[in-house]
Parts: C-alpha cells; sequence; structure tokens
C-alpha cells in the first residue's frame, strides 16, 4: 500500500465505516484515529492520538507487539480473524472478539512510513455463533438422552413419524414383542398388516389427526411374532401420546406398550381357581368369611349367607352392623380384627347368634391373620362352626356334678397329705435358702479377695502371666509387657519373651519352667533381660504356681514378675564394697602378721616369757582377722559366682580331723 499525502486520505479515514488508526512507522505514535476506531477501543481521543501504540493498548502488547513489529520490518500485512481480546474499555477489563489488520503503508522508494491499524469487532456475532451452537449441542444431547432413556426402558416404546406413521424409533423391549418382524422405516401398517381393519387402527389414525393422547389396559391384540406366521391372541396395555415438531404440529405418534399376556393369563388362573375355591366352601357347613381392615365384608360362602339370610350382593362390602350383628357383638369382633393385624396371631372364640332359620345358635370360630409376601396384615379370615350340639352334649354331662363332687372330696383328702408334704418342701427350701445366703457370702468375700489381690498386685507394680499347659497360650498384663520392653498393644508369646533373657540364663530359666509345668515344680527364679525397644537390662523375680483345672483337662500355671534392679544393684554394690574393704584392711594386716612373725622368732632366745607369750597371742589374733576378711571375700565372690577353692591336706589322728 503506498502513501499518498492529501486531505481525501484523511476523510476517507475518519469517515470510515470499520475503526483505523494510522501509526508512524518509525515511532508507533498514532497520526490519525477515527471516531469507529475509538468504539471498538473503549477509550477517549486523547488516550490514543499522539500516544505510542502500546501506552495506549497496554493490554494486548504481549500477545500483538512482536506481530506489528514483524509488520513493519517486512511490510507484510497481518491478518487477525475473529481472535478473542481482553481490552480495557471505559475503565474495565472486557473480552471481545475482533478481526484486524496491521497493513503497512510504503513511500515511493518502497519503505514503510506509516502502518494503518484495521479493526472491526464481531463480539455479537461470535457471541450469537456461540449460542446457536451450544443450543444445538444441547439439543442434541437433550436428544441422545431422550433416545437413550428410550433405548434402556423396560416398557416397549416406539416413535411413529409422517402421515404413513413409519417407525422412526424401536427400543429393544418393544421389538421383543416382535422378534421376527422389521420395523424400523416401515410404516406401521405395513410392517403390521393384521392391524387394517381393526379397531386398533382407527385409534391410531384418531390419535395422529386429532393430537389427543389415548390409553388402554389389557387390550387383546391377535397378531404374528414373525411376518407371515399364525396369530396369536396377546394382550397389551398402550398409551398413544402425539409427536409434535417444532412448530407444534402433530407429525407421529410415542406409543408405550406393556406385554400383559402372562399377567392376564396368571389372572384367568386366579379367576379359575376362585372358582374352584367358592364351589369347595360352598358346599361346606362351616361359616367361611373375609375381613378388610376397615372390618368390611370382602367375601363369605353360601353357608354364612343362608344363616344371615341375605344375597351376595348384599352382604359384601358391609360392616358387621349392616350384616345384623349387635353392637356388643360387633365392638367385639372389631377389637379381635385389631389384635389379630397386631399380633399377627389367631383368636379363637365362642359366641350365640341368631340364625335366620334355626332361631339362636352356638358358634366357635377362629380368626386368622392373611398375609402379603412382606408379611404384613392385609385381611382377617375367619372360620365359625354351629356347635350348638356339643353345648347340649356339655349340659347333660353337667348331670355328672353330684358324682364328682364325691370324688373331689376324696381328692381333699389327698390334698391334705400333699400339704403336709409340701410343708416338709418348704423347711427344705428355707435350709436352702440359708446355703444360698452363706454361699453368696463366700462369694462376696472371694470377689473381696480377688480385689484386693488385684490393688496389691498394682500397689506393688507386678506384672502378672497366665500359661495354658496344653495349648501353651500365654495371658499377660501390660506391666509384665513393660518389664520385657514390649508397648502394651504387642502380643507376648512365651518364646518372645525367653528370648529377651540374657544367653548366661535363658536355658536355666527354660529348664525351670518347663519342669514348672509338666512336672508341677517350684518356680522361683531371677534372671536379668534385655528389653525388646528400649534396650534396657532389668534384673527379674519370678514366682509361678501350677494349678490343676477343675475339668482335669489342663492345668494353669499363674504367676507375678517382679523388677528387683535396683535391690540387685545394691547388692552388687555392697558386695562391692565389702570386696574393696578386704582388700584394703588386708594390706596392713599381711605387714603385722610379718612383724609379729619376725618378733615372734627374735623373742625365742628371749628369756622374758611374757613377750614370747604375747607375741603368740598377737599372731593368733591377727590370723583370726586374716580369716574374718578372707570370709567377707568369700562371701562376696560366692554371690558374684566367683569363689576360689582353696585345697588342704587332711591327716588323721586319734580319729579326729586336723587341718
Amino acid at each position: 500500500m503506498l502513501l499518498t499525502d492529501g486531505e481525501d486520505l484523511q476523510k476517507t479515514i475518519l469517515n470510515a465505516p470499520i475503526g483505523i488508526c494510522l501509526l508512524n512507522g518509525e515511532t508507533l505514535v498514532a497520526e490519525v484515529v477515527n471516531a469507529k476506531f475509538l468504539e471498538v477501543a473503549g477509550k477517549p481521543y486523547e488516550a490514543i492520538y499522539r500516544q505510542f501504540y502500546w501506552d495506549a493498548f497496554v493490554e494486548a502488547r504481549p500477545y500483538y507487539e512482536a506481530a506489528l513489529a514483524e509488520a513493519v520490518k517486512t511490510g507484510e500485512a497481518y491478518y487477525a480473524d475473529e481472535v478473542e481480546l481482553m481490552l480495557i474499555r471505559h475503565g474495565q477489563e472486557e473480552m471481545i472478539f475482533v478481526t484486524f489488520v496491521y497493513a503497512p503503508i510504503k513511500n515511493e522508494a518502497g519503505n514503510v512510513t506509516k502502518v494503518a491499524v484495521w479493526v472491526l469487532e464481531n463480539t455479537k456475532q461470535v457471541t450469537e455463533r456461540q449460542k446457536e451452537v451450544a443450543a444445538k449441542l444441547a439439543f442434541k444431547q437433550e436428544r441422545d438422552r431422550l433416545q437413550g432413556f428410550f433405548m434402556q426402558a423396560p416398557a416397549g416404546i416406539c416413535i411413529m413419524r409422517g402421515s404413513e406413521l413409519r417407525y422412526e424409533l424401536v427400543n429393544p423391549a418393544y421389538q421383543q414383542f416382535l422378534p421376527g418382524r422389521k420395523l424400523l422405516g416401515r410404516p406401521i401398517f405395513e410392517a403390521l398388516p393384521e392391524l387394517v381393519g381393526t379397531p386398533l387402527q382407527e385409534i391410531i389414525l384418531k390419535v395422529y389427526r386429532e393430537g389427543e393422547a389415548f390409553e388402554m389396559n389389557e387390550l387383546r391384540v391377535p397378531i404374528a411374532e414373525y411376518e407371515g406366521g399364525p396369530a396369536t391372541d396377546r394382550f397389551f396395555s398402550f398409551s398413544y401420546q402425539p409427536w409434535r415438531d417444532e412448530n407444534d404440529k402433530v407429525d407421529g405418534i410415542l406409543v408405550i406398550a406393556f406385554d400383559v399376556t402372562g399377567m392376564m393369563r396368571v389372572q384367568q388362573e386366579l379367576d379359575q381357581q376362585k372358582r374352584v375355591y367358592e364351589t369347595i366352601t360352598s358346599g361346606t357347613p362351616d361359616l367361611m368369611y373375609v375381613w378388610d381392615l376397615d372390618y368390611k365384608f370382602t367375601y363369605v360362602n353360601s353357608a354364612l349367607l343362608n344363616m344371615w339370610g341375605k344375597t351376595w350382593e348384599n352382604a359384601i362390602g358391609k360392616g358387621l352392623r349392616e350384616n345384623g350383628y349387635e353392637e356388643w357383638h360387633a365392638q367385639m369382633h372389631e377389637r379381635e380384627i385389631d389384635q389379630v393385624r397386631a399380633t399377627k396371631q389367631s383368636v379363637r372364640g365362642e359366641v350365640s347368634f341368631p340364625h335366620a332359620v334355626l332361631g339362636k345358635r352356638v358358634y366357635d370360630y377362629i380368626l386368622v391373620p392373611v398375609l402379603n409376601a412382606q408379611g404384613e396384615v392385609t385381611a382377617v379370615a375367619g372360620t365359625t362352626r354351629d356347635v350348638s350340639d356339643r353345648k347340649e352334649m356339655e349340659e347333660a354331662l353337667a348331670e355328672t356334678t353330684e358324682e364328682l363332687q364325691a370324688i373331689n372330696e376324696e381328692m381333699a383328702a389327698t390334698n391334705e397329705e400333699l400339704a403336709a408334704s409340701n410343708e416338709e418342701l418348704t423347711a427344705k427350701n428355707h435350709e436352702l435358702a440359708m446355703v444360698n445366703r452363706e454361699l453368696a457370702a463366700a462369694r462376696q468375700q472371694i470377689e473381696e479377695s480377688a480385689t484386693t489381690l488385684r490393688l496389691a498386685i498394682e500397689a506393688a507394680n507386678f506384672g502378672t502371666w497366665f500359661i495354658h499347659s496344653v495349648t501353651r497360650e500365654f495371658i499377660t498384663d501390660t506391666r509384665l509387657k513393660e518389664l520385657f520392653g514390649y508397648y502394651p498393644d504387642e502380643e507376648l508369646s512365651i518364646e518372645g519373651a525367653l528370648a529377651q533373657i540374657t544367653d548366661e540364663y535363658r536355658g536355666f530359666v527354660t529348664d525351670k519352667l518347663e519342669t514348672a509345668i509338666y512336672h508341677n515344680g517350684d518356680y522361683d527364679v531371677t534372671y536379668p533381660v534385655i528389653g525388646l525397644h528400649d534396650n534396657r537390662l532389668r534384673w527379674l523375680r519370678a514366682i509361678g504356681n501350677l494349678k490343676a483345672d477343675a475339668s482335669g483337662a489342663f492345668s494353669a500355671f499363674t504367676g507375678v514378675v517382679m523388677d528387683i534392679t535396683e535391690q540387685h544393684l545394691d547388692e552388687q554394690r555392697k558386695n562391692d564394697f565389702i570386696g574393696m574393704v578386704s582388700h584394703e584392711l588386708k594390706t596392713p594386716l599381711t605387714s603385722l602378721t610379718a612383724i609379729v612373725q619376725l618378733a615372734h622368732i627374735k623373742l625365742k632366745s628371749n628369756e622374758d616369757n611374757f613377750l614370747a607369750s604375747a607375741m603368740d597371742k598377737a599372731n593368733l589374733q591377727v590370723k583370726r582377722m586374716s580369716n574374718m576378711i578372707n570370709s567377707f571375700l568369700n562371701v562376696s565372690r560366692l554371690e558374684s559366682a566367683k569363689l576360689q577353692m582353696t585345697r588342704k591336706y587332711l591327716t588323721w589322728m586319734n580319729s579326729s580331723m586336723r587341718w
């Protein structure tokens, strides 16, 4: 594009129907800005005119500065069609769609001296197009959802369109009605010629012509499963709904159908069974009837109708009072119906009622609940039998009461004897009660002792255990686990406990444990352990007792473990102290012994007997002190398992031993 100066060019730019901004090719300063450009930019004139272009459009600079620079450099125009752009218009951020061009303008020498920015806003057109696409997508999704519902529905569903009512949609359930027929794309009366000339054809055509829905239940339709096959009677429940286009004009029919042939056959079988049942019940002299939960008769047999002197039509659906029951009688049965309903248990009774022909009679009856599949009471059935003859026999039996009275007197004597026996039993029961109280007191003492023992064990900070002699089940408390370095929630086995005992003691403790469990040996051992998690050295003392179970099948080995680490360390410190003191005393004592012995040797030739005797006694006392110190050392060595053995020769003289 060549630049031609002149007023006509400027007028053309200012009056152009699209936004134009003319920039200096070197500085990119806006030299001409028309009103349409300001409308698209949404900025005041002074914010753009004679301003660096990217100062005016800072928000767009990161995206299009390079494109503008490339257009100036190469002289080739840059096109952007319907791009989404964020501009600050009228002081607010706004997303718009624009089509714009960076068009370089060259002089006669071919150099770019200006850049024309052409811009056209497409926000409205793009938004409307997006809405249209979204609407079409929503329509498609709704159509697909509806079609998916139709195809998965358990009912038979089809859509027939056009004046010929061609099958446009057939779901699997509908196709299952006619597995041997091709339906899609065919007019209904071509696919199902059996319907031609039937009332169903007129109904379908009427729905299409008049646009009114039609429903029918349990309609018999002679139709063949396979095209050309024999027609069989089948029963369907239909719903025909007019299908309308976008102009609300009927252009098809939506059909929802259920094959109820199986249900109709079951109903026919039930009707047949009902007729058989009525035939049976009508021939029995017993009265048979059914009430609903509102106390209305829903069934009565012929015998009951004869007793009432009524017909079926006059009795069914009526209550007790309407069928001649007195108020007290009606209330009694209503209470019994409520009782059966609440408890689901039968009720039996006897009552008088006037017979229409025979007069007042006595009846024995039983009422039972009628339950549905969920176990709920839906009705109450009853059977009543005329027991008037039996009552007459009972009256005859009443005449023998005097004879029975004599027998009762004899029984009274027997009862007196039984009373005496009862007194004896009462005394025994009293004695047993005393024994029970004593046992209860003993049990309470045992419980108190057990509580005292438990508190004592807890106060002494002992660990306790139980070992089953057969299964070797090892049950411990939290304190015992703590002594072996285990966490309270960890399982501790016998093997795990033995593993924490130091090597030099493990075999000894194992032998003592096995002997105690299987040979009832003593179990009082002291040994060191290393804690599993804390690696802490502890000295423990364990005391156990074996007791046979009352069943004789096993023995229970129980006991306690106490932490004697401090006592053991105190004992060790005492022994160390004794050893140290003994060694310290032995050094001067040795020197003293040598001096006494030298003095004794020198005094042998001395005539002073007193000094020689004194040295002998001093030597004897030094030996006693030396023996005493050695005894202390031996005690210390014995307790630390380091006792030294010294050999000495024995000489027998006059049947006595001399060292």
